[in-house]
């Protein structure tokens, strides 16, 4: 499902790096998704908010109605519904990305002057859905990396330390053998 809304809340402030709301919605959604096995990707512009979410049909359909009470957005329209095959997001509970240039082209392309999703056409939103999944996540504070990087980082940890231990046991090991001989 892919969806758009209206924030009700002030736009951005350009001193912070991530709108405190965005964050908030970030760090719920992450956490909900990951309890009812959903996915997606968030996109961010012009007050508005346009968002993929992937999943059971039932979960879709039991997140939608939490969404439409949720006081921090309005005016959600549903733009596209419809059974995926493979999931494309499957490596992110919330993947948000901050593609304003990508965007700005996009918008150019079709003729628009802003981001504004309730106009979109239906190949218009498979398109920023594709250039969502294609783009690298913005980096923010608190955010969650994709699952994968995750595993990989907690790999590169256990390596790093295990490979420190066994050069201070091997060290140790010469150093006795030595003194011994």
């Amino acid at each position: 499902m892919v969806y758009a809304s209206k924030a009700t809340f002030k736009p951005f402030q350009a001193n912070a790096s991530i709108d405190q709301e965005i964050l908030d919605i970030l760090t719920t959604a992450r956490r909900e998704n990951q309890k009812n096995n959903l996915v997606g990707a968030l996109y961010y512009g012009h007050g508005c908010f346009f968002q993929c979410l992937e999943g059971k049909q039932a979960d879709i359909d039991e997140l939608y109605a939490k969404l439409q009470k949720d006081s921090r957005h309005h005016d959600l329209k549903i733009l596209s519904l419809q059974p995926i095959e493979e999931r494309r997001f499957s490596s992110w509970e919330m993947k948000y990305a901050t593609i304003d240039r990508e965007v700005r082209t996009f918008l150019r392309t079709h003729q628009m002057a802003k981001f504004d999703p309730y106009r979109f056409t239906p190949e218009m939103t498979a398109e920023l859905v594709d250039m969502l999944q294609q783009v690298d996540e913005t980096p923010v504070d608190g955010a969650a990396k994709p699952v994968h990087q995750e595993m990989h980082r907690g790999v590169s940890l256990t390596v790093f330390w295990l490979t420190n231990v066994i050069s201070i046991i091997a060290t140790a090991a010469i150093t006795l053998w030595i003194t011994q001989a």
